[in-house]
């Protein structure tokens, strides 16, 4: 038996959930904080690495459990020193997902574990190290007849397998970065002024295989843009993705409360020019997000959403699609918390906000993370087009069309079931084919390319229905919006 309860953060009114293993400690012998309030000093710090939405292998019970999101932390300050036998781990969060912690203690030194290992390690890659050895043990133990727990034991496998890979490339970031041509070039001439970690490198969603790495690089009389290296050395495959600016070019971009920029300067990790970071930092503090940056993410969502319509009628790369239904229900998420009266979100802040007003979004959302984290399970055969969505793909895209049409119909547009748009063109148009699916709200419009029975091709255009729309509904100050996301709470 254990004892298992919500808890208030010290510093504030949130609650994290805690786990004391066998009652080995009082209540009163530890302190919790959330994730917004972790001290630097004498604490252990949980981060969840696991997707909250983790269907069961054996097929039995509920496949959704209501975590907190990849990426959720929270601390423990031990007031009296915990049983010798339980060590740090005497006290952790009660979830179903697997963490790493790390130990700050009172002098600053820094250690590592694993909820797979608990042995403290100096370096959170040695304590990962560790814990993919430990599964490693347990899988080859494991009773050939006992398909559940090997089937348990094969997830936290490449769970950890991908976070060695993630961890590695995080600590050879700066590495990388300096020694790519354009940014050398640019240091060596002293323009360079900062290279920033952003996007799923820097919030944790990295899946090796699938993801890229991408740096926003300010610099004197540098042309903006996007730039696209790839570095194929020392063990390395990896596409970098170069966000560039100039000040001036810049200052434009915050007045227009670019999404990119904003989340740059908020969440980036700087690699280069912490300095000049910094000073930004404390220049653009009170920026928050506006319906430019809503419209901004709700226009990025479409073209998404168009690329994984597309990727699925005519598979070409499994990569685009998974990436595509992730980027798509992300910024369709981001975009509807912003006109909910939220601010700028990243990494598991999105699921959290979600889960928090719209939990059946946040559920479909969590579906597609958990598909995107085990892409190379799903069986994604390239160059076979469809007719119709079915399978288990289809209800992926259909996961993602259920978020896309509340959020649409909050903006004045009814948008069409896919299936049945589909089913119209093949039974109406006799359609063998399609090869065009683009989805515009700007212009209320889909526009839907097909192949005619004597294999010609077709392009129409489809009306995206209005609707009545909500009134008042972006940045709208009521008292459910004002307590759902206060001002600054998701910075």
């Amino acid at each position: 038996m254990c004892d298992c309860y919500e808890a208030k953060c010290r510093k504030c009114d949130a609650t994290v959930p805690v786990h004391i293993a066998d009652f080995c400690m009082g209540r009163e012998d530890i302190d919790l904080f959330c994730g917004r309030h972790l001290p630097e000093r004498d604490v252990v710090v949980y981060e969840l690495v696991s997707e909250a939405y983790s269907p069961p292998p054996d097929g039995k019970g509920d496949p959704w459990y209501h975590d907190p999101p990849k990426g959720w932390r929270m601390g423990v300050r031990y007031l009296a020193p915990p049983p010798q036998s339980y060590g740090l781990a005497a006290v952790t969060p009660n979830t179903g997902s697997d963490y790493v912690a790390e130990h700050r203690s009172r002098t600053g030194a820094r250690r590592h574990f694993t909820e797979s290992c608990d042995k403290p390690r100096r370096t959170l890659l040695g304590a990962i190290q560790d814990a993919a050895a430990a599964v490693d043990r347990r899988l080859a133990d494991a009773d050939s007849d006992r398909y559940g727990l090997k089937a348990f034991l094969e997830q936290d496998r490449r769970l950890f397998a991908a976070l060695k890979q993630q961890t590695d490339l995080r600590l050879r970031a700066q590495g990388i970065a300096l020694r790519l041509p354009l940014l050398k070039e640019l240091r060596e001439s002293g323009r360079l002024l900062s290279v920033v970690l952003i996007g799923s490198l820097c919030s944790r969603d990295f899946v090796p295989g699938l993801s890229d790495m991408d740096l926003w690089v300010l610099a004197r009389g540098l042309k903006p843009g996007l730039k696209v290296e790839n570095v194929s050395a020392r063990g390395l495959d990896l596409e970098v993705n170069l966000v560039c600016r100039n000040p001036g070019f810049l200052s434009r971009m915050l007045r227009a409360r670019n999404p990119v920029d904003l989340v740059a300067l908020r969440y980036g990790e700087a690699l280069f020019g912490r300095g000049a970071m910094r000073a930004l930092g404390r220049k653009t503090r009170s920026l928050r997000a506006s319906e430019k940056t809503r419209a901004a993410w709700m226009t990025s969502s479409a073209r998404w959403l168009s690329r994984a319509v597309e990727q699925y009628l005519n598979p070409s790369c499994a990569h685009c699609f998974f990436g595509a239904l992730y980027h798509a229900s992300r910024d369709l998420l981001r975009a509807h918390i912003v006109g909910a009266g939220g601010d700028l979100t990243e990494g598991f802040e999105v699921e959290e906000a979600a889960q928090a007003r719209w939990p059946d979004l946040a559920e479909r959302f969590g579906r597609i993370r958990c598909a995107r984290a085990n892409w190379e399970t799903y069986k994604f055969v390239e160059f076979e087009s469809r007719l119709g969505i079915e399978g288990p793909l289809g209800g992926l895209l259909t996961d993602l069309e259920e978020i896309a049409r509340p959020i649409y119909r909050v903006y004045g547009l009814k948008l069409p079931r896919f299936a049945t748009l589909l089913r119209e063109y093949v039974a109406a148009r006799k359609a063998r084919g399609f090869s065009v699916f683009i989805v515009d709200p700007d212009r209320q419009e889909i526009l839907v390319g097909y192949r005619t029975p004597r294999d010609k091709l077709r392009l129409s255009k489809r009306r995206i229905k209005k609707t009545p729309k909500r009134r008042g509904y972006f940045m709208r100050a009521s008292a459910a919006a004002q307590s759902m996301f206060p001002k600054n709470a998701l910075m």
